[in-house]
């Protein structure tokens, strides 16, 4: 199994899907690889385009591994919501810090309002079709809330995250794609679990798992897995828990990963193959040896 971080990773800085990456990724499913995409997003959020672009028509992992689902269809194979007496206190919490927080159902985002001036996070959920406002987040317990988002900007998010982790610690998962904001998921939820649950589903062994990926949301993604490649962009919480470090999305370096991953494809990868670890930034290390 290959498992792929979106963001940051098979897309470039401008938010495409390169040809040569496409090509690749093509050519490794079609030998025979179960080829999973692991994203922070939403399944609605682009993600059924990729999964389409790609060929991809399984269960994708989504919104931090608490849902896995076909995002062309919504079929749920996995869900995980959150209690309601956790779902109670994250909002509680985001009213203590004069925080706005958005939360994901399975059929969309809602929110009571959107946080001003935070265009970075705002537009893409403001143009979202799932989207809708409702007069009181606490009427959405029933609705089985997944996560909560909480918009912090760069200038509060260590902050919140640090009160988060007081907060919620041994109760819930804190989770970060960057530093927009702040998501408080189940406990336990993250990428690495959801592969671990889909890889055993199938009769894969961890070991036969490769994982690219570019942030602190892919962590326990790039740990778990028998091969790993962090890009060269990922903080350095992400880049040891790799075994190689890859060039940056720009530079199209998942194509190194791809190479090393599977060498006896690299000449499918539109010549880049050649690159393979020589190409890479250095190797990283897990923290435990």
């Amino acid at each position: 199994m290959l498992v792929c971080d979106i963001d940051g990773t098979i897309l470039d800085d401008r938010g495409t899907l390169p040809a040569p990456v496409r090509h690749a990724i093509r050519a490794i499913a079609a030998s025979g690889v179960d080829v999973v995409l692991a994203t922070g997003r939403s399944p609605w959020s682009g993600v059924a385009s990729i999964c389409d672009v790609l060929g991809l028509d399984g269960p994708q992992i989504t919104m931090q591994g608490a849902l896995l689902s076909v995002p062309a269809t919504g079929e749920v194979h996995r869900l995980r919501t959150l209690a309601p007496a956790l779902y109670r206190d994250a909002l509680r919490f985001a009213d203590e810090l004069g925080l706005d927080p958005i939360v994901a159902l399975l059929e969309g985002h809602r929110a009571e309002r959107l946080p001003e001036g935070s265009e970075v996070f705002t537009v893409p959920i403001a143009h979202d079709a799932t989207f809708r406002y409702v007069g009181g987040l606490e009427r959405l317990i029933g609705d089985r809330p997944i996560r909560v988002f909480l918009p912090t900007g760069p200038e509060r998010h260590r902050t919140v995250r640090r009160a988060l982790a007081n907060r919620f610690a041994g109760r819930a998962s804190i989770v970060w794609s960057d530093a927009t904001g702040v998501e408080v998921l189940p406990q336990g939820t993250h990428k690495g679990e959801a592969i671990a649950w889909l890889a055993a589903s199938r009769g894969i062994a961890l070991d036969a798992v490769a994982s690219v990926g570019d942030g602190a949301n892919d962590v326990e993604m790039l740990w778990c897995t028998g091969r790993s490649a962090a890009m060269g962009t990922a903080p350095l919480e992400a880049r040891v828990c790799a075994d190689i470090i890859v060039p940056p999305a720009s530079e199209l370096g998942v194509l190194d990963a791809f190479a090393w991953f599977f060498p006896d494809l690299a000449d499918e990868f539109d010549g880049r193959g050649s690159r393979g670890v020589a190409g890479a930034i250095g190797p990283g290390a897990h923290p435990a040896g």
